[in-house]
Order: C-alpha cells, then structure tokens, then sequence
C-alpha cells in the first residue's frame, strides 16, 4: 500500500483475507485506519475456556438467539473434524494431493466446490446437485462455475498464524457475522482480540460472503467505517 502511494487505510478481509488483515492490523496499526472482517476469530486460553463454560451456561457467553450457532460443543466439534480433513492434507502432504488434482480438472472440481457446498450451507450436501445449481452468487449465472477452480496453500498454516489469534488488534474492528459462519463466536469473545470492537453484526449466509452475499457484505463495510470514523473522532476530540 504504501509503494502505490497510500500510507494510512481501512482493509477487510474473509477466509484467509481475515488472518491476512489481523496480521496487518496487529503489525502496522499506524497505517491501518480500521479493519473489517466477515470471519473475525480468537484462538486463546481464555476464549477456550468460555466456550467450555458455556457448553454448561451458554447465558454466560452468547445470546439465546445464537446459541446454536456455537452448542451442543460436541456437535460442532465433530462438525469441524468432519470438514477440515482437507486442512490437514493440504498442510502436510500438499505435493502428493497437488500432483493428483493437477493431473484431473473433474477431480479438482470436486475437491473444491464440494467446500462450496457444505460451506454456503451445511443441509446442501444431501441434495442431488450439492446446491450448485441454486443462484448461490448473484452476479454469475447458476452453473457458471470458473471463478471457484482454484487452490491455496496451506502449509504455512501453522503456529505463526494460530499465535496471531491472540494477540490484540488495537484498531477499530467491524465484524459481519454469517449464520453459516465455521465457527461462530460472539461479541463477549471476539472482544478479547479486538478491543475497539465498534461494530458487529449477525447476518444469513456462510462462509463465502464476497460471493454469496456481496451486496449485504458492501453495506456492511460502509456501516462500519462509518462507524469507525465517528469513533476516531470522538477519540481525537476528547484528547
């Protein structure tokens, strides 16, 4: 950003976007006027140990409202083990899966939108066609599917990243939660990583919110910057 002239913005992120800009946020906080995410996530010894505690008083951590997005901890613990085995592959063995997928366009396609489908909305697995022929994205046309054959690399995911979880994001922070969300956490959690929490919001939708939910992600970020900017005026006032 700044070799192309911009010295203080505002980044937001989903998806590996959301650990690239907590990574940004935590390091360059003078550059970085706030940071957005539709996947804001905490990974500490405390954040653990309240979601322990609300598998027995949910009250204490989440609303009644969204208790479902985070109990019964079993269910959505096997959940996760059901749907990250691919992680776990990509993070250990990436050649061998590489070569395979590279070698069959079909065996690519399937790797991938098969995250598509489970990730947009978990029920879309037990249908016929995964859910693909829904207009899940509304600029593209059901069936036209190119933009989603693509792979990332993850065998960098490791400790740096899980350590990152931790660490404090002092700048203002806007989360848009999606219903279909891996892991859900509310504010009482998110709190604890991003301290100028200035705006948080529950949304219908999944993982992929660019694609499935554009319009409702857009007005999100223009709310939160708003947001934003009215809190670092106040700030700035009351020096």
């Amino acid at each position: 950003m700044q070799r192309i002239g911009y010295t203080r913005y505002y980044i937001q992120g989903g998806d590996w976007g959301a650990i690239i800009v907590g990574h940004m946020a935590t390091l360059f906080p003078e550059h970085v006027i706030g940071m957005h995410s539709n996947m804001c996530q905490v990974m500490s010894p405390l954040s653990n140990l309240k979601t322990f505690i609300g598998a027995f008083f949910p009250s204490l951590v989440v609303s009644k409202e969204h208790r479902h997005k985070m109990y019964p901890l079993k269910e959505k613990f096997m959940f996760k083990l059901l749907e990250t085995g691919y992680m776990h592959l990509q993070a250990t063995k990436p050649d061998t899966v590489g070569v395979a997928l590279q070698d069959s366009p079909v065996g690519l396609a399937a790797y991938i939108l098969e995250k598509f489908i489970t990730w947009t909305n978990p029920a879309w697995k037990d249908l016929d066609d995964g859910g693909l022929t829904k207009k899940i994205y509304p600029y593209q046309p059901a069936g036209q599917r190119d933009d989603l054959l693509g792979i990332q690399v993850y065998n960098d995911f490791d400790e740096i990243v899980f350590r990152n979880l931790q660490v404090p994001v002092t700048v203002p922070a806007g989360c848009a939660k999606f219903s279909y969300e891996l892991n859900y956490q509310p504010d009482t959690i998110l709190k604890e990583k991003y301290v100028q929490l200035v705006h948080s919001a529950d949304y219908e939708g999944g993982h992929f919110a660019a694609f499935e939910n554009p319009g409702v992600l857009a007005e999100d970020i223009y709310v939160f910057v708003e947001k934003a900017e009215r809190a670092i005026k106040a700030e700035s006032e009351s020096l």
